[in-house]
């Protein structure tokens, strides 16, 4: 058996295990993460903590942490098909996978961290910034119209609290991609369904959240 086969799911998930964002919101915002908003070590939640000091240093700080999280994946894909350069499906498949598997339960914070959607979102970026666009319309067209469907307004603050909360919305576009995937790039599709396998799994608990809110009618009054 190759060891390439070996070494390329463990170097993928060590450095998916880096914490970037975590390391952001330490280092620069002098916070945890794990204490804040969705209580997750993702770009978003930079984003969320950042924005209280300001729109603009919100947005830097969210640009920052979504491109070192979206690297360190894209890192992970380019030595995948470096150590298995006769399979590009297989290598790519690996490499983005455990790149967010890693992210997902970082071995530098007891095996937990983010839910891994900026590291898919840089494989994508880096294979075809069509595919990587397509997906973010798709995801945010969803979550729009599942807010709207939840009882929000068309308003300044909807898009906003679609992108932040909508997280029903979310896993269906992201579920969505899969499909659209498969027949627009179906090179990608085994890369983008096994690490979008981990990206919805990590939702798990904020689609009970959700569904609890709406319940008992809390969902756009928190």
């Amino acid at each position: 058996m190759n060891i390439n086969y070996i070494l390329v799911p463990i170097i993928s998930f060590l450095l998916g295990s880096i914490p970037f964002a975590f390391l952001y919101g330490k280092l620069i915002l002098k916070e945890d993460l794990r204490n804040f908003g969705s209580k997750n070590t993702g770009a978003l939640n930079v984003l969320r903590l950042a924005s209280k000091k300001g729109k603009v240093f919100g947005f830097i700080s969210f640009l920052i942490a979504f491109l070192l999280d979206a690297s360190k994946a894209i890192l992970a894909v380019y030595l995948a098909n470096l150590f298995i350069p006769d399979n590009f499906i297989l290598a790519t498949t690996l490499g983005s996978f455990f790149a967010v598997l890693g992210h997902n339960y970082s071995i530098m914070l007891n095996f937990k961290g983010g839910r891994g959607a900026a590291s898919l979102g840089g494989v994508l970026l880096y294979l075809d910034w069509r595919v990587f666009i397509g997906a973010i319309v798709i995801i945010i067209t969803f979550m729009v119209l599942f807010e709207l469907l939840a009882g929000g307004k068309m308003n300044k603050k909807l898009l906003k609290h679609a992108v932040s909360e909508q997280i029903i919305g979310r896993v269906i576009g992201e579920a969505f991609v899969v499909l659209w995937v498969y027949f627009y790039a179906p090179v990608l599709f085994y890369p983008v369904l096994s690490s979008m396998i981990l990206v919805i799994y990590a939702h798990k608990d904020r689609i009970s959240d959700q569904l609890e809110k709406m319940n008992n009618k809390k969902y756009l009054n928190d």
